[in-house]
């Protein structure tokens, strides 16, 4: 079967349906998509067309941003983005996600189906980490493989997270859950797995946690509700990193609704070394604080393949009950979380833990363990830096502090002003 259309620019940032029929029996579905041309005469960027796949019965992957041209899905393989499983009867669609279109297309989308007896493949089991009880433990909640586009597979992904000596791992490929069944089947005693998806959308970016697959086309408040209401942590990824016209079509936050809205979650500190769409990210992660929204920050590497000269990380430092995936998550939300690519800084007021709340002129504790450099501790709160002191390397130090107006957040900097550590608020509330 070959289905063929046209698009245009009119069809930029949009989804075309393409609805096929399958008959009973089949073992196997091939199908095979093209465009062309991949570069418009004139523009800058190729063209971007991605393709998910739907079933009777329900999604079966995306292949977002994906170089292959041929995918394939029987009862225990698939390619890597699409879901594994019987070959339903029935109306099947492929959507054509129009990612950035800057001139006519013409698309081919050839469907071939099988019925020979196939010979099954093992499909993975998960493992269980034994638990471990209340503590410090560190991780990322962010990262990618080749089930979307990444350039690594889950198991080399594992390993450089091990690599890492991190406690816990999320993989949040984009628009597609096809990697957990491996990567579960990976966790170990030292590293806790998480199941998460990258909602990649035409403006911008969200990553859920803990909940399986999300709809991810569609006014993005409704969808940010409908994954909280299944149990997800939402978060808004990389809110400032750059857009459209530096060729990362949909990447900046442009849901004038979610600003932050229903949002609860920001992740802050997106890939290696703090960077200036990180600076812009925290500038209006803090106005959304100054509004009196009460809102936790996240960090994550983001990574699609092999480090190769990424830099210091920052990854995610959470104070939870035990590593397991319901109490890290908890604790990323209740907001008992460090941001840091290597330096301890941990805010408390009392009793009261990093997210918490306080009565105005309630005093605050820092404490903090620098890196191999000199840097700056600063104290801000919402009306911008109210205290600011060097930090020797490789020291160790605390100190006390009142007098602050509506949350306060400490961050360790060097003295070109890049962030090597920042903590979650503490709400001072009148």
């Amino acid at each position: 079967m070959i289905l063929t259309g046209t698009l245009t620019e009119a069809d930029h940032k949009s989804h075309h349906m393409v609805g096929f029929d399958v008959p009973p029996g089949l073992t196997r579905l091939t199908l095979r998509l093209s465009f062309t041309p991949r570069r418009n005469p004139g523009a800058f960027y190729d063209n971007m067309i991605c393709l998910s796949l739907w079933g009777p019965n329900g999604p079966r992957g995306a292949l977002h941003n994906n170089p292959a041209t041929e995918f394939e899905l029987e009862a225990t393989r698939a390619t890597p983005g699409l879901l594994p499983g019987a070959i339903e009867p029935g109306r099947w669609q492929v959507g054509l996600d129009i990612f950035r279109l800057l001139g006519p297309v013409t698309w081919r989308l050839e469907v071939e189906t099988c019925t020979t007896a196939l010979p099954p493949a093992p499909l993975p089991h998960p493992r269980r980490p034994r638990p471990r009880g209340p503590g410090w433990y560190r991780g990322d909640l962010h990262s990618h493989t080749a089930h979307s586009d990444g350039s690594w597979s889950v198991r080399d992904l594992v390993t450089w997270a091990r690599s890492r000596e991190l406690d816990f791992l999320a993989l949040t490929d984009h628009n597609t859950v096809s990697g957990h069944a491996e990567l579960h089947s990976l966790a170990s005693d030292d590293l806790l797995t998480i199941g998460g998806m990258e909602m990649t959308t035409h403006h911008g970016h969200a990553v859920t946690h803990g909940a399986g697959w999300h709809e991810w086309r569609g006014p993005m408040e409704g969808l940010a509700r409908g994954a909280m209401e299944k149990g997800a942590a939402f978060t808004i990824a990389h809110p400032m990193a750059p857009g459209d016209e530096d060729g990362c079509t949909g990447c900046r936050w442009e849901f004038a609704d979610v600003m932050p809205g229903p949002a609860r979650q920001v992740e802050i500190w997106n890939g290696g070394p703090w960077s200036d769409y990180n600076e812009d990210g925290l500038a209006l992660y803090r106005s959304w604080l100054a509004q009196g929204h009460r809102l936790v920050a996240t960090a994550g590497s983001d990574i699609h393949g092999q480090e190769g000269g990424l830099g210091p990380i920052g990854f995610n430092h959470v104070e939870a009950e035990a590593l397991s995936k319901e109490a890290i998550l908890a604790a990323v939300a209740a907001g008992r979380n460090y941001l840091s690519s290597g330096p301890r800084l941990i805010l408390t007021s009392g009793a009261v833990a990093m997210g918490g709340t306080v009565a105005p002129g309630a005093p605050f504790h820092l404490h903090w363990q620098s890196g191999p450099q000199p840097l700056w501790l600063h104290l801000v709160d919402a009306t911008g830096r109210r205290d600011s002191r060097p930090v020797a390397p490789d020291a160790r130090g605390a100190t006390d502090w009142t007098g602050a107006e509506g949350f306060v957040m400490a961050e360790l900097r060097d003295a070109r002003e890049v962030v090597h550590a920042v903590t979650n608020p503490i709400f001072v509330i009148r």
